[in-house]
């Protein structure tokens, strides 16, 4: 009688802390199907404006072709729940938001009007932003990165770093410098003997050849003020890279420099693609 009833009490124990702990998954994927301070946390990037720049192999396609976004990055801090932090290349700026269950409120985004970003947990943790702020709106998908960077910002360039310079590379023609180079996402460049740093040129007055070329900044990490200029292209396939030098240019109001002669040449080999 005794060892029936412990054996009863045993299987009811056991019964009980499994629906317990069945109630506590199920709290918890219900609590991650929805927006908040702690599902947010961390940097989210505007991967259709990557999306755009890898197919183009510019951020001036990317911009030219589509639009700028609001932000081309947010952080989320969950020590500050009530707020987000914005980049757009050239500063940040802090928002007060409301969150909804999946929707969360920028407000006052622009010109004293509300966008939204809805936040769709199914889609790879996936945020879409409607912004109407402008007269029309505009929508633009972010994720959120994966990379430990300090803040959106750097997030961000590290995305597009990959998708405008992502791939193997060789020098060709006069510029026969170096094989195996690669971009390395973080701002690095391997194997190649003239340059080991380089920044693409995002935001601002940076863009000195207008809409005809891209700018990327290439310079040695070891040599104090070797930052220099150049302006680049690929070829429509996109598997050809050439850089050229930039004149200044006082004829033409649009732009401060002309294109000069061709720097560097590179192919390209496509990241996961075998020669």
């Amino acid at each position: 009688m005794n060892k029936g009833f412990f054996l009863l009490f045993a299987a009811f124990c056991v019964f009980a802390a499994c629906k317990q702990d069945t109630n506590s998954t199920s709290a918890q994927q219900k609590d991650d199907a929805q927006s908040n301070p702690t599902v947010l946390a961390g940097h989210w990037i505007a991967m259709d404006f990557c999306s755009r720049a890898a197919q183009f192999g510019s951020v001036l396609g990317a911009m030219n072709q589509g639009h700028i976004p609001y932000a081309l990055a947010f952080t989320f801090n969950p020590g500050e729940p009530d707020s987000v932090l914005c980049f757009d290349g050239l500063k940040e700026w802090k928002r007060p938001v409301k969150i909804d269950t999946d929707t969360i409120e920028i407000v006052g985004a622009n010109n004293g009007k509300s966008a939204f970003l809805i936040y769709n947990s199914k889609e790879d943790q996936a945020i879409t932003m409607f912004d109407g702020t402008s007269g029309k709106t505009q929508m633009d998908r972010y994720v959120k990165s994966k990379a430990n960077a300090q803040d959106g910002l750097i997030a961000f360039n590290t995305a597009l770093n990959y998708y405008v310079f992502g791939g193997t590379f060789t020098a060709i023609g006069k510029s026969a410098v170096g094989s195996n180079i690669q971009f390395i996402p973080a701002g690095a460049i391997t194997n190649f003997k003239d340059f080991d740093r380089y920044k693409l040129c995002i935001a601002g007055n940076c863009f000195v050849a207008g809409d005809k070329l891209d700018v990327v900044y290439l310079s040695k990490s070891k040599v104090e003020n070797s930052e220099k200029m150049y302006g680049f292209k690929y070829n429509e396939p996109k598997d050809t890279l050439t850089v050229y030098n930039l004149l200044s240019n006082k004829l033409d109001e649009k732009s401060a420099y002309q294109i000069g002669s061709v720097a560097y040449k590179f192919t390209r080999r496509q990241p996961g693609k075998r020669q």
